[in-house]
């Protein structure tokens, strides 16, 4: 049990070593809540009660319920999550770090699940901050319009655990993905567009739409103001479903297959 604790805690540290975990926490703690500040502002400019018939050069959907304020901007930061997934997922297979952790574990199974017990606490602890920086960043910067930025009401906490649960799901998804194809690319090529609306869209034109991940992890945190209905348990099911297919498939392919790489 010892060995198993201080490989997570490798993993933590190999996780956090890296250049692209400084990167994504920046985007999304950082930046994120900096783009909240700029959609609070003409949130006040324009009023919360604006319409896309009374504002239609500047709003394009309805600005949601009080509540639900912030949610739309947390989508921003939905994209690192995904490319950070799938780039901790591949890395592995690159300048032979994988062959290094073995030498030190030679159980593959406590490696693997070291590594996905170490993503899940990073991801965890970065989308619960991030997201919950965001939305009191952006009810601070509505001011009386908004509400208190520390406390928010029971609806926005509810809808922020919705949230970083979906980041956190579709982290691991990228990754085990990353893990089975030894390849980043292919867990972008699968995530990325359905994050850009195409999985949003397939979900409003074909029933079938919503059991694509994104999709379904859109169900977890839909506002009254979203295209799709608030459906968490359906949302959280296919989604969490996505997630154990991966990882149990990767970690199939991890146990039984050489951990590559040329010298």
């Amino acid at each position: 049990m010892k060995i198993f604790h201080r490989t997570i805690q490798s993993e933590l540290i190999k996780i956090c070593s890296r250049r692209v975990w400084w990167v994504i926490a920046a985007l999304v703690v950082v930046l994120q809540p900096i783009f909240a500040i700029i959609v609070a502002k003409s949130y006040v400019q324009i009023g919360l009660d604006a319409t896309p018939e009374t504002h239609p050069d500047i709003l394009v959907e309805a600005i949601p319920p009080l509540d639900y304020i912030g949610l739309e901007v947390v989508l921003f930061g939905l994209l690192p999550m995904v490319v950070f997934g799938g780039m901790i997922g591949a890395s592995e297979y690159k300048h032979h770090e994988l062959r290094t952790t073995l030498l030190c574990q030679s159980s593959r199974m406590q490696v693997f699940l070291a590594k996905v017990l170490a993503l899940l606490i990073c991801s965890t602890f970065v989308s619960f901050l991030s997201i919950y920086a965001t939305i009191s960043t952006m009810h601070f910067s509505l001011g009386e319009l908004g509400l208190h930025p520390l406390y928010l009401s029971s609806i926005a906490w509810q809808f922020i655990g919705f949230s970083a649960l979906d980041w956190i799901l579709l982290t691991l998804l990228s990754f085990g993905i990353g893990m089975l194809f030894r390849n980043a690319i292919v867990p972008l090529i699968f995530l990325v567009p359905q994050v850009f609306n195409l999985g949003t869209y397939l979900a409003r034109r074909w029933e079938w739409g919503e059991y694509l991940p994104v999709a379904a992890g859109n169900l977890l945190f839909a506002t009254p103001t979203d295209p799709l209905e608030h459906e968490p348990l359906k949302g959280g099911i296919v989604l969490l479903i996505w997630v154990m297919l991966a990882l149990v498939t990767s970690y199939y392919t991890f146990i039984r297959r050489d951990v590559g790489g040329k010298y």
